[in-house]
């Protein structure tokens, strides 16, 4: 932990600002994915939908999916439509609660998922070859302190991240095939 702010009001600019470095590398992620997946059936917010659902123990209700991935409700609406549509994804009612609809991804959306995943590796592989296997390891393991920061951050008070840290084991494991 710094002993002094990092950033000043002076200091603070688009370039040094992790803040606007992480969301403009998301922006420009997403856009270069998406025009790798326009040969595909699917797109890459749909593909990022059945990877997320196929790593769910259980169906998940519409709210949890549309909050971890970062969609509105509307938004989210038209891609498991779409997906459903595809026969990849299945809505059904909750079993928990009857007025609720939760969402599960069926054996042809894993395996549409994990086939589409192979765009994603030769993208991200692309994007890390400038960089040596350490300088990615070293990014991946401070993008992940920052996600468990933020996910700490962003937990009401009083109770538990629904998302574990990830483990320096996990990390060195994970750090080169993760999407």
């Amino acid at each position: 932990m710094a002993s002094k702010p990092y950033y000043t009001l002076a200091s603070l600019a688009p370039n040094n600002s992790v803040g606007y470095l992480l969301k403009r590398c998301g922006l420009l992620l997403t856009q270069i994915a998406e025009r790798r997946f326009e040969a595909l059936s699917i797109s890459f917010t749909q593909w990022m939908t059945l990877m997320w659902l196929s790593s769910q123990q259980a169906p998940v209700s519409a709210t949890q999916l549309s909050t971890d991935l970062g969609h509105d409700m509307g938004a989210l609406t038209r891609v498991v439509d779409e997906l459903e549509r595809l026969g990849f994804v299945r809505r059904e009612r909750s079993h928990r609660d009857r007025r609720a609809v939760e969402i599960e991804i069926t054996s042809a959306g894993r395996r549409q998922a994990q086939s589409a995943k192979r765009v994603i590796v030769e993208l991200l592989n692309q994007l890390v070859a400038p960089f040596s296997s350490a300088e990615v390891d070293t990014l991946v393991a401070l993008l992940q302190r920052l996600l468990g920061h933020l996910q700490d951050a962003t937990a009401p008070r009083g109770t538990l991240r629904r998302e574990p840290r990830v483990r320096a084991a996990q990390r060195n494991s994970t750090a080169r095939g993760a999407a």
